[in-house]
């Protein structure tokens, strides 16, 4: 049997490494200081904060400038081990997606820090706050930089704790305890199907170490249903089963159906807790893992992650067209854009995949950015105005393109990006994704009409939805009259007043890298980009097609990208005018919209309540375990805990009843023998005088007695 251990040579440890384990450990550090201060000094919090994340934003940048398209960092130490088996080691792994990764998290972390000395000034938990956002950022640079799958898991569950504690934030609120609890409960769910995935992986290969099972299945083939390296052999199912186990792990992390109930929930939070962990980090961190055990995957496990990533892209894009709450269409579109992802993963378009990944986490948190620069005007214009509202109800805005000029260009710029209109990021990295899969689909079905078709098909319809939903969010937030000034706040001349300039730092950070020539010279070309000619597609095991699948992916890619392209476009301008025409600015059904308190039909209904997955699961799995939790309840209650009361009732009486026995039978008798011997014992000591004479006198008449009664 193979030694996975033995494949890779001892490894020490680099300056880089050294490096990648300051960048670890400074929001750490920020965390713990944070921790220590006094809550006098809740200000220099944020400082310290944004010190330590800009400090690790910058050896990010470093490192990535130095080992772009290099070698690698692969450092490891010897962890533990045990009995005969290979010992377990831990270590920093550091390759180009991990470079990347690196940057994204350390900059947006800062960015949001940033943002949030603004957004949270006052706040009862300003210090707390800043504490989690860097216990958070340490929790997910672990995840991108651990080199075996145990202590991504390690980290993966720390990064969950980070979350509850920062949608709980508020926690004087009900609906945040709940949003916090929910969130919690549901990435446990699919975490336990990653803790089985760890569990096949380490029966099956006796490592967990990634470039270890990485080197193993480059160096192995398919035959026969087997998984063969050398002498050593697996059945293929185990390898299908590990890799969906893993992904249940991912369906959690990054709210995939069935499992994206938590997401729209988790907007409880403040909103640059939406942007950092909701739109960026976090929800990535499900993508990433994918990436990561990429070359582990079976093509089977692999068309299951597209068939689940396609069907949640069109879900959540159709959960998004009715909400009211203006993130809560962001966090809808949130789980449709990391439904592509998945897709894009799960035909094997890994590179594109992780472009989308990246691109999406700069436009996606500038859209939350701007959607709390915009919370935030409308809370201070409240305040002033002496009018109370609900500041994230897309009915109660409109207009505020006037008063808040700069956020309504930062806006724009992302959803543009967002909704994949040539010129911006987005429109790189969704064609590249839409092109990856109609090109899997040919390989999948050899060019026939198949059930293969219906995940790029999927993606298409999405690209639709995502302008219609998104067009009408720009409809309702900016554009028409503000529809909640008053006549006394118009005679007093109180209006909105457009954000801070640290605000407005970060938005203009975060739309720069929405342009698409950020990412390409060409910004109409994906195959041009820098990005995706770095990244190497990893080789997976395909059964009978060894060495060439990937290659003809690539091939039919490149061929249908003008394809692809011209329908993407068409089919945004076709949603981007369904949208104009519902929601233009004094259209028939837009008086009708602000006016109707609810849906007007059961599409809309189906929309507004994400598919009703919540009802479903309170109706067939939650309200089914509370009535068996209150049935077993009563069998406890007047069952076993009754049969124990008689039981002990039962032992006292019988134990009364031994000790009745105990002490008038038992004693009694005891006592009895002692007096009936002690009387004897008195009757026959006069017979013991101590007079031999006496005795000879007793003895001899005894003797003629017995010789009388012998001769009788």
């Amino acid at each position: 049997m193979i030694n996975p251990a033995d494949l890779l040579e001892p490894l020490a440890w680099s300056q880089s490494t050294i490096l990648c384990l300051l960048v670890l450990l400074l929001p750490l550090f920020s965390f713990i200081v944070i921790a220590i201060l006094p809550n006098t000094q809740a200000k220099a919090s944020a400082w310290v904060g944004m010190f330590m994340t800009l400090i690790a934003s910058i050896i990010s940048v470093h490192l990535l400038i130095a080992g772009w398209q290099g070698a690698g960092i692969h450092s490891r130490v010897e962890w533990f081990s045990f009995g005969h088996l290979p010992p377990f080691t831990v270590g920093v792994l550091l390759n180009d997606p991990a470079l990347l990764m690196l940057v994204v998290v350390t900059v947006i972390s800062f960015l949001v820090h940033l943002f949030s000395t603004a957004y949270m000034a006052g706040d009862a938990g300003y210090k707390k706050y800043f504490g989690f956002l860097g216990l958070f950022t340490f929790s997910m640079l672990g995840i991108i930089l651990a080199d075996n799958v145990l202590v991504i898991f390690i980290f993966w569950e720390l990064v969950g704790l980070s979350s509850y504690l920062l949608i709980s934030h508020w926690n004087h609120k009900e609906s945040a305890i709940k949003a916090a609890k929910k969130a919690f409960i549901v990435n446990r769910v699919g975490d336990v199907g990653f803790i089985i995935g760890l569990a096949i992986l380490w029966s099956q290969f006796n490592t967990l170490d990634l470039e270890a099972l990485k080197v193993l299945m480059q160096a192995s083939t398919i035959e026969n249903g087997q998984w063969i390296a050398g002498a050593h052999s697996v059945s293929l199912p185990w390898l299908t089963a590990a890799g969906i186990c893993l992904f249940l792990g991912a369906m959690g992390k990054s709210a995939q159906f069935p499992l994206q109930v938590w997401l729209p929930d988790a907007m409880e939070g403040p909103t640059p807790v939406s942007a950092l962990i909701h739109a960026a980090t976090m929800v990535a961190a499900g993508v990433y893992l994918m990436a990561r055990v990429f070359p582990l995957m079976s093509i089977d496990a692999l068309t299951f992650v597209a068939i689940i990533g396609s069907v949640t892209a069109f879900m959540g894009a159709i959960a998004a067209l009715a909400q009211h709450d203006i993130k809560k269409v962001l966090a809808f579109s949130t789980i449709s854009q990391l439904g592509y992802m998945l897709m894009g993963m799960g035909v094997g378009a890994y590179d594109a995949a992780l472009f989308h990944l990246f691109t999406h986490a700069f436009f996606k948190a500038c859209l939350f950015l701007s959607a709390g620069a915009i919370i935030h005007a409308l809370h201070d214009y409240a305040h002033r105005a002496d009018i109370h509202f609900d500041a994230q109800d897309m009915r109660n805005m409109g207009g505020l393109r006037k008063y808040l000029p700069f956020t309504f260009i930062a806006y724009l710029v992302s959803t543009l990006a967002l909704i994949g209109i040539p010129f911006f990021s987005g429109y790189l990295s969704k064609d590249a994704l839409l092109s990856g899969a109609y090109a899997w689909a040919d390989l999948m079905s050899e060019r026939t009409l198949s059930w293969h078709y219906l995940v790029p098909d999927l993606g298409f319809i999405t690209v639709v939805l995502t302008a219609l939903y998104m067009v009408r969010q720009l409809l309702l937030v900016f554009f028409g009259d503000f529809r909640i000034a008053d006549e006394r706040s118009i005679e007093a001349n109180i209006k909105v007043k457009d954000v801070p300039w640290v605000m407005k730092t970060a938005l203009s950070i975060l739309a720069l890298m929405s342009f698409g020539f950020i990412w390409s010279l060409n910004p109409l070309n994906h195959s041009l980009s820098w990005f995706l000619s770095a990244l190497k597609t990893p080789t997976i095991l395909v059964p009978g097609m060894n060495g060439n699948w990937q290659n003809n992916l690539v091939e039919l890619a490149e061929h249908n990208h003008m394809q692809v392209t011209v329908i993407s476009v068409f089919m945004i301008v076709i949603g981007g005018l369904v949208a104009w025409f519902i929601y233009r600015p004094k259209g028939k059904y837009a008086i009708n919209y602000f006016s109707r308190q609810g849906a007007s039909n059961v599409w809309q209904w189906l929309s507004f309540n994400n598919w009703y997955l919540d009802e479903i699961y309170n109706d067939f799995i939650i309200q089914p375990i509370e009535v068996l939790s209150q049935k077993l309840q009563l069998l406890d209650t007047k069952v076993i805990d009754n049969f124990i009361d008689k039981f002990a009732i039962f032992n006292i009486i019988l134990g009364h009843l031994t000790a009745w026995v105990d002490r008038n039978i038992v004693d009694g008798l005891v006592n009895f023998s002692v007096y009936f011997v002690g009387r004897v014992g008195l009757m026959t000591k006069s017979m013991q005088g101590g007079k031999v004479q006496s005795y000879i006198a007793l003895a001899f008449v005894g003797i003629l007695i017995f010789i009388f009664w012998i001769i009788w």
